[in-house]
């Protein structure tokens, strides 16, 4: 945590303490957001225009700019800057009247209702929690993955592992080699991207559990795509599993071994690890169990939404559209929580439009039985993500500030 950050917190403390003895107000109630995700960004905003008054509200996040994942593919097919897909968190937290601590979050203390962080830092007192954290992909059961493969989440990690095989890849032709796993939409995108970069200097091969790509979309979808790829030349193979990564190979759970030169993992999120380890109510691999009001099974005080939330009920992907979908009813939830009023279920879309860049001016769209890939759907997905990233752009200072 910066020292600036510190202090702020502690003296802000301070002042709330001496300000609820000497007027005999109570101090406000304290609103702790842990992370940065989607859904956190957006109530963020909404609560700039229109504050909670009675309450403090804090981020916690480990990182100082939040990626936009539906601009990702883009920077990395070089349509986008770093800057274009990242949101300001601290310029953002001003923006709401908030408090920013730049911190990772270790556990929470659920008897004494607080937020626990590193060693250095005391813990931050919360009278209502909300969770928007995001997971990385699964690879703690496979050999070598960890020392070796390269995530998709945290975004700073694969791009810091982007970088380094743009560096290496020799200048032409050559036994250069960039494994793809998991082929699901992320892991199809993002090696189309990479492969608009750097498919005149290296061989993609995309591996995926299962005997379909891009399960959840339809057959045309599947169709689209699998030509796609054969026509960039880019690898596919079916219904097979990664069971060794080691530093220029990957070995599958069929005994065949393939060169890697780079290993990217874009396979199942798993959620922080300390969710469970906290005493919430997890699904057996982790994700919190909550009930359609997003409020904790078991503690009604603590909401998460996003990719960590298991809704009870309902069985929604992994998805960055049901992430910003969520930010209203968390919204209002959180204000009638505060209020001492009814909350009310969620209630997610039947169907999402997913527009699924192929990195050269096209995209695929894919809605229910619907597919088809064109330019003007290519156009369509940057005006809605350049559209999302408007909100958090050129913020005004609020009027008023909760200290």
């Amino acid at each position: 945590m910066d020292e600036t950050e510190t202090s702020t917190r502690k003296s802000g403390h301070s002042i709330l303490n001496c300000m609820a003895n000497s007027s005999g107000v109570s101090a406000p109630r304290e609103l702790i957001l842990i992370g940065g995700g989607h859904t956190h960004v957006l109530l963020l905003r909404e609560l700039g225009k229109n504050p909670l008054r009675t309450v403090r509200l804090t981020l916690v996040s480990d990182v100082k700019d939040a990626p936009y994942s539906g601009m990702l593919p883009g920077h990395i097919s070089g349509i986008y800057s770093r800057a274009e897909m990242q949101i300001d968190l601290p310029r953002l937290c001003n923006f709401a009247g908030a408090r920013f601590i730049h911190a990772k979050v270790l556990g929470l203390d659920l008897a004494r209702k607080q937020v626990l962080l590193p060693d250095n830092v005391a813990p931050v007192a919360a009278d209502l929690v909300s969770i928007n954290v995001g997971g990385t992909p699964s690879m703690e059961d496979v050999a070598g993955a960890e020392p070796w493969a390269i995530p998709a989440k945290p975004v700073p990690e694969l791009l810091r592992g982007w970088q380094r095989a743009v560096a290496t890849a020799p200048g032409g032709m050559g036994p250069f080699h960039i494994v793809i796993v998991g082929g699901g939409a992320g892991g199809v995108e993002l090696a189309l991207a990479m492969h608009s970069q750097v498919g005149h200097k290296a061989a993609f091969t995309i591996i995926h559990g299962a005997p379909q790509l891009l399960p959840g979309h339809n057959s045309g979808v599947h169709r689209v795509m699998s030509r796609l790829l054969e026509k960039r030349g880019i690898a596919t193979i079916m219904n097979a599993r990664v069971v060794e990564v080691v530093a220029d190979s990957v070995r599958l759970d069929d005994g065949r071994c393939l060169p890697a030169d780079f290993t990217f993992w874009v396979t199942r999120i798993a959620p922080p690890a300390w969710l469970a380890e906290s005493g919430l109510d997890t699904t057996p691999d982790g994700f919190v169990r909550t009930g359609p009001t997003l409020q904790a099974i078991n503690y009604s005080w603590i909401f998460a939404a996003g990719d960590v939330v298991a809704i009870e009920g309902q069985k929604l992907p992994k998805s960055g559209v049901f992430a910003v979908r969520m930010a209203k009813p968390l919204e209002n939830n959180l204000r009638a929580y505060l209020s001492g009023n009814s909350l009310r279920n969620y209630k997610p879309q039947r169907r999402s439009l997913s527009l699924i860049g192929t990195a050269d001016g096209r995209a695929v769209a894919s809605y229910g039985c619907l597919a088809g890939r064109s330019v003007l759907f290519w156009h369509w997905k940057t005006w809605i993500d350049r559209r999302f990233m408007r909100q958090f752009q050129n913020l005004p200072v609020p009027f008023s500030s909760i200290p």
